[in-house]
């Protein structure tokens, strides 16, 4: 069996930094930090806490994955998440573990990256390294057949579909992979000229082998039957609908600005899966943009495309009138409202109406420009006397475009 890893440099001398002895640690609040798979580790994280395994022993499980080369990792022990007054580690400084260049030392080599168990000893100081016990194996079948096509691959990955391993070197049909924490995995195998099958939800518990079989079909092309996109509070919603007598495909999905393929960009993360009927949510920010979408199979020598579906931009308002403040307002107020692009250039006018719907005061704007704006009211300066006390309509007029906002005069 050949694996995708890389050799990572640990080291490991260590003594107690700490005066006074020995002494018991209380529960949650020893802590192993430091780096590990690019991620650094702060005491202040609720998530660094090591689990309790018996007297005095906790224990944290890390993933370290394919760091540079070489790569030390760097991690430290601490008490009630704080690197003082009590840590322990290489330096009698800050307690941190890492490997000494002068003269040149590593005190042990991880010979795999995967998971690792880190233990700590509260009370003599002392730590240790172990690796799970959990397994993952099963055998691939191609259309029911044993024999695999050259180039098969599967692919384990954890809950957040980072790749935990890679496994290609098949002596028969069977595959295995080892030292694994306990969490939920998934499973992809690939095949050139074969669906992608994808194996979700493996909850793998502490010390525990599963046997998991892969079966592989021939690819074919799969049949979009239909389409569309909406848009909706803050982005488009795709969804579409296969016809591919049961097989269960994965797409990605792509976006651009105009037709073009070419130019358009992958908008989800992780492959969108389903059986038959599937949903997509893409967010953005702008609403005014005409979109345009591709759906791609994932997998297969010749996926299919489907598309461009495309989803209209809402045009953006002419104008917008904000409220005015103060509100109620005596003898003045301050009346916001913007001109938009739609907008700019064309006639504006702010008008004011009471309640009976009769008007007593109006102001022409001009041709405003796009941007902010302001308007100060005073009745009392208005061509018209004896504004009473009461509830006034102010609306703004751009083009043909009304907008109306409530103002109370209070005298």
């Amino acid at each position: 069996m050949r694996r995708y890893y890389r050799t990572v440099l640990l080291s490991c001398a260590f003594f107690a930094a700490a005066a006074g002895g020995a002494r018991a640690a209380d529960p949650a609040s020893i802590q192993l930090v430091g780096t590990f798979n690019g991620i650094t580790c702060e005491p202040t994280d609720p998530a660094n806490d090591m689990d309790p395994q018996g007297n005095h022993v906790w224990r944290k499980l890390k993933f370290i994955n394919e760091p540079g080369d070489p790569d030390t990792i760097f991690f430290k022990f601490t008490k009630d998440r704080s690197y003082l007054p009590e840590h322990w580690g290489w330096s009698g400084v800050w307690g941190i573990a890492e490997l000494a260049w002068s003269p040149p030392s590593i005190a042990k080599v991880l010979p795999d990256s995967g998971f690792y168990y880190f233990y700590f000893n509260d009370a003599d100081y002392t730590y240790w390294l172990d690796r799970p016990a959990g397994n993952i194996t099963g055998a691939v079948s191609v259309n029911g057949r044993p024999d695999l096509p050259p180039g098969t691959t599967v692919t384990l990955f954890d809950a957040a579909y980072d790749i935990i391993g890679t496994y290609d070197a098949f002596a028969d049909s069977t595959y295995y992979f080892a030292a694994l924490g306990p969490a939920v995995y998934e499973i992809t195998a690939h095949a050139p000229g074969y669906r992608d099958t994808t194996i979700t939800g493996i909850d793998l518990g502490p010390d525990e082998t599963k046997s998991v079989s892969i079966h592989l079909r021939e690819q074919i092309g799969v049949l979009i039957a239909s389409a569309e996109c909406r848009r909706l509070a803050g982005g488009v919603s795709i969804s579409w609908y296969t016809m591919d007598c049961g097989a269960c495909a994965s797409f990605d999905v792509y976006r651009g600005y105009t037709p073009d393929f070419a130019a358009m960009e992958k908008r989800n993360g992780s492959p969108v899966r389903s059986d038959r009927v599937y949903e997509f949510f893409d967010p953005c920010e702008n609403s005014t943009k005409d979109l345009y979408y591709y759906l791609v199979e994932i997998g297969g020598d010749s996926p299919t495309h489907y598309g461009p579906l495309s989803v209209k931009g809402i045009p953006a308002p002419a104008a917008a009138l904000g409220q005015n403040y103060p509100n109620p307002f005596n003898p003045s107020t301050t009346i916001p409202y913007t001109i938009g692009a739609s907008g700019s250039g064309r006639p504006a006018t702010i008008s004011f109406y009471n309640v009976s719907g009769a008007l007593v005061d109006s102001y022409s704007l001009g041709a405003k420009q796009a941007g902010d704006y302001a308007f100060m009211w005073n009745p009392s300066f208005s061509k018209r006397s004896g504004f009473p006390s009461g509830v006034y309509y102010c609306r703004l007029q751009v083009g043909k475009e009304i907008y109306t906002r409530k103002v109370i005069l209070l005298r």
